[in-house]
C-alpha cells in the first residue's frame, strides 16, 4: 500500500455491491485508475453468500476502471463503467492480494509512462 494511493470506502462496482460484506476500493496510478473488489455477496434473504462471477468458486473479484481523479465530493469519477480487467478468487485472503497486486501493477505502468510524477 502506498501514501499516494485514495482508498474509498464503498464498494466500487457491481450493482448488488451494496449486499456484499467484502469491499476494496482504491484509486491508483495518479487518479487514473479505480481498483474495485466485491466479495461474500449475500442475496436478499439468503444466509449463505452466492457467486459473482461465472465460475463455481468465483466469490470474489477485482475489477480495474478508467478514471480521472476525484469529484468535489471525493469521489472516484470513472469515465466509463466497462472494466478492462478482471480477476476472480475463491476466498477473501486471494481476494486481498489480488486487489493490491493489480493496484502496484496498475502503479508501476503510470510510474513508468510519466515517471516526473513521481520526483
Amino acid at each position: 500500500m502506498r501514501d499516494d494511493w485514495y482508498f474509498c470506502g464503498f464498494a466500487g462496482h457491481l450493482s448488488v455491491g451494496k449486499r456484499c460484506a467484502y469491499h476494496l476500493s482504491t484509486l491508483v496510478a495518479q487518479g487514473t485508475v479505480l481498483v474495485s473488489t466485491v466479495g461474500h455477496y449475500l442475496p436478499q434473504n439468503k444466509d449463505e453468500p452466492e457467486t459473482i462471477g461465472g465460475g463455481k468458486d468465483d466469490y470474489y473479484e477485482t475489477m480495474a476502471f478508467h478514471a480521472n481523479g476525484l469529484d468535489d465530493d471525493l469521489n472516484p469519477i470513472l469515465l466509463s463503467w466497462e472494466s478492462f480487467e478482471c480477476e476472480r478468487y475463491k476466498d477473501s485472503r486471494d481476494a486481498e492480494r489480488g486487489h493490491y497486486a493489480m493496484c502496484e501493477r496498475f502503479e508501476r505502468s503510470a510510474y513508468e509512462i510519466r515517471p516526473e510524477a513521481h520526483e
